[in-house]
């Protein structure tokens, strides 16, 4: 009874205080994004072009430097059958995928947050798998990532996910990739030839995430169907985007922040189905608590900057 009470109260919450799910993002932000997924092991050049691209409309479309995470929050574009035909995945549907993504800035560098990913167990970054979070490297590119000797990082993740509502063992598949920012506009590329920086370079980094697996919970009653994400990582060192007084935020906001301030910016879209049985929650509320979670793993990676690094 007492876990029943504790359920019943949790999920009076959920509806009741959480909100609407984000703002739909304007498709400058969406087609960047999903194009960063679908093409994440495509040609440098595209890639960098497009985190550019993303790295705009994440300042333009949502106020990054907001306390509360609604403010830093958008519902891209749903992902389709040709977005995720590259990788093993589950069988589910991806247009039944819930978007979700979440931005906001960090105190700390690039060279920072680049150790996050090479830690094998992260549960200190991951507030809801405080028991279980195993990294494993499956490219034996651990030691040569930091430094950009090895542009990429492979990982496999064993983890149990836990809250109110769920307990779900399940895995997923990440990679990481590093990209120098200042690469050329592939249009400027000559067909046939590398594209090449001739200056100093930008260095950012990527993630892309997806399950092969459906996610069952210990009791059987809650199934993570399907789950792709992406993550970007860009320096706010005043060589990305800067405002001249031209822009317009969406909605007319009137935040100001842009790649002049210091440490780094941070995003990550998430696509995601998790199905409850005998519980019949909606999309805005499973939103708004996906953006919750999100942001509180933002905070775990600020925290453990915050006791571990020191630029």
């Amino acid at each position: 009874m007492r876990f029943c009470s504790a359920l019943v109260s949790t999920l009076v919450l959920l509806v009741m205080g959480c909100g609407k799910a984000p703002p739909a993002a304007n498709p400058e932000f969406s087609d960047a994004a999903v194009f960063v997924f679908r093409s994440f092991d495509g040609e440098a050049a595209d890639l960098a072009y497009a985190l550019r691209t993303l790295e705009e409309q994440i300042y333009l479309g949502m106020d990054v430097e907001a306390n509360h995470s609604r403010d830093r929050a958008l519902t891209p574009a749903r992902l389709t059958l040709d977005d995720v035909a590259d990788i093993e995945r589950t069988g589910a549907p991806p247009e039944d995928a819930l978007p979700v993504a979440v931005a906001g800035v960090s105190a700390y560098d690039i060279p920072g947050h680049a150790l996050i990913p090479l830690m094998d167990d992260q549960r200190v970054v991951e507030p809801y798998s405080p028991n279980f979070f195993e990294r494993h490297f499956l490219e034996d590119t651990e030691d040569c990532w930091y430094d950009h000797d090895c542009g990429t990082l492979v990982t496999w993740n064993d983890l149990i996910k836990e809250n109110i509502l769920m307990t779900v063992p399940y895995d997923f598949y990440k990679d990481f990739r590093w990209i120098d920012l200042n690469l050329p506009d592939p249009a400027d590329v000559p067909p046939g030839e590398e594209a090449v920086n001739e200056g100093d370079p930008r260095w950012g980094f990527a993630a892309r995430a997806w399950m092969t697996e459906v996610g069952e919970g210990v009791n059987g009653n809650t199934h993570i169907l399907q789950a792709y994400t992406i993550e970007v990582w860009v320096p706010r060192d005043g060589h990305g985007f800067v405002r001249d007084g031209t822009e317009e935020n969406a909605d007319d906001g009137e935040w100001t922040a842009d790649s002049i301030g210091g440490g780094a910016l941070r995003m990550l879209a998430l696509w995601s189905q998790t199905e409850f049985d005998g519980l019949n929650i909606g999309d805005d509320v499973v939103a708004a608590q996906t953006r919750s979670g999100i942001d509180d793993n933002l905070e775990a990676q600020e925290d453990w900057l915050d006791e571990n690094y020191s630029e």
